[in-house]
């Protein structure tokens, strides 16, 4: 009888799945995050100061199968959230980082955590992604914790002129998050935009803005009163 239609024995069929969760989980890795009671932050944060199941999680979440199995995991997810360590390898990888951002159930857990939030919002390369990625840009932005984060991270500046300026390190290509607008006094207008006086307020107040403009610059109506902004470069 052909190989081919010979059913795989019981010994053949363990090794597949031995060789599958070496693959996928680095040994006890899948077995560990997918017990029928999910560890706790606490627990995950512990379990990876072992050298050997930190580097077992790492191959898991740098496999596609592995990183997406983690993020669409609501049990899962919150030991994630709870592990400082665990959530900055999965921020950290390619892999896992493209499976957050896709991932609704991860990234609502995450932006429900102001120290997940920021811890998240602390890498430029996760900045740089979530910043083209339209559907998580729309949580975080809708996420009170999400906004703090990127407010946290945010730098003023102020231009009296009224010639757009942008700011210092910002070109007309450079990804910038337009996050707060203000004027100085009472008086004039406060314009900004790519190039165009797309946002404009009155408003001696920060008026909150958090949107994506790249190469933002702004200006005054008049002298009686500088613009003022808040931005971040992705």
């Amino acid at each position: 009888m052909s190989d081919a239609l010979m059913a795989p024995t019981y010994g053949e069929v363990s090794e597949l799945r031995r060789q599958f969760r070496q693959l996928y989980s680095g040994g006890v890795t899948m077995d560990y995050l997918f017990a029928a009671v999910a560890p706790t932050g606490a627990q995950l944060e512990a379990w990876l100061a072992t050298d050997a199941n930190l580097a077992a999680y790492q191959r898991l979440i740098s496999t596609a199968v592995g990183a997406s199995a983690v993020c669409s995991s609501a049990a899962v997810v919150a030991a994630v959230v709870g592990s400082a360590t665990a959530l900055a390898c999965l921020r950290d990888s390619d892999t896992g980082r493209a499976a957050l951002l896709n991932s609704k159930t991860a990234m609502t857990a995450v932006l429900a955590n102001a120290t997940a939030a920021g811890a998240l919002l602390a890498s430029s390369a996760a900045r740089g992604a979530l910043y083209d990625h339209e559907t998580a840009w729309g949580l975080l932005v809708a996420s009170a914790n999400g906004r703090n984060a990127i407010s946290a991270l945010a730098v003023e500046h102020t231009n009296g002129a009224t010639a757009l300026v942008m700011p210092p390190g910002v070109a007309v290509a450079t990804r910038v998050v337009l996050v707060q607008q203000k004027i100085s006094a009472a008086g004039p207008t406060s314009h900004a935009g790519a190039g165009a006086d797309t946002y404009s307020t009155t408003s001696t107040a920060y008026v909150d803005r958090y949107v994506r403009v790249a190469g933002v610059g702004h200006r005054t109506t008049s002298a009686a009163g500088a613009s003022q902004i808040r931005y971040l470069i992705v």
